[in-house]
């Protein structure tokens, strides 16, 4: 019996050395113009909308607009390792933790949530002044799309 749980617990082992090991400190690799959304299924064409993160188990989850990100979040509540947006004006990924948030009507992103991404604070702070608005941090973001008070134009369900 003792033999058979080390057989089993060896199998396990080396299945699991056999999988391919996915380094979370990264973002997740996104092929503009082939992968689509894990949200909506549309496929992801533009880097500055673009948004990812990886689950604690690896698996790499992909979205065209960064608010699509947020709401998949919320709905799957899923342990997550690291969410990655892109800077809106550079198109650099930036650990979303890190970045500033300009949220408006008149920015027309893919899924028309209006929420773009900066590494830098004076530049969000330039945008929103444009748009009439102001910069959100992380928190702010996720706080928005948990209590349901984000809103978008565009219907995926």
């Amino acid at each position: 019996m003792s033999r058979m749980i080390f057989l089993a617990v060896l199998v396990l082992l080396l299945l699991g050395a056999c999988q391919p090991q996915v380094d979370l400190s990264q973002p997740p690799e996104i092929r503009y113009g082939e992968d689509v959304c894990t949200k909506c299924s549309m496929i992801i064409s533009e880097a500055r909308f673009a948004a990812a993160y990886y689950t604690e188990q690896g698996d790499a989850r992909r979205f065209d607009d960064i608010g699509g990100m947020f709401i998949h979040h919320t709905e799957q509540q899923e342990d997550v390792a690291q969410f990655w947006v892109h800077d809106y004006e550079t198109e650099e990924w930036i650990k979303a933790d890190q970045a500033f948030y300009v949220t408006s009507d008149q920015l027309h992103t893919p899924m028309g949530f209006g929420l773009i991404a900066f590494s830098d604070q004076e530049r969000a702070k330039r945008i929103a002044s444009e748009s009439n608005t102001m910069v959100m941090s992380f928190d702010d973001i996720m706080m928005s799309f948990m209590d349901g008070s984000a809103e978008h134009e565009h219907s995926d369900s």
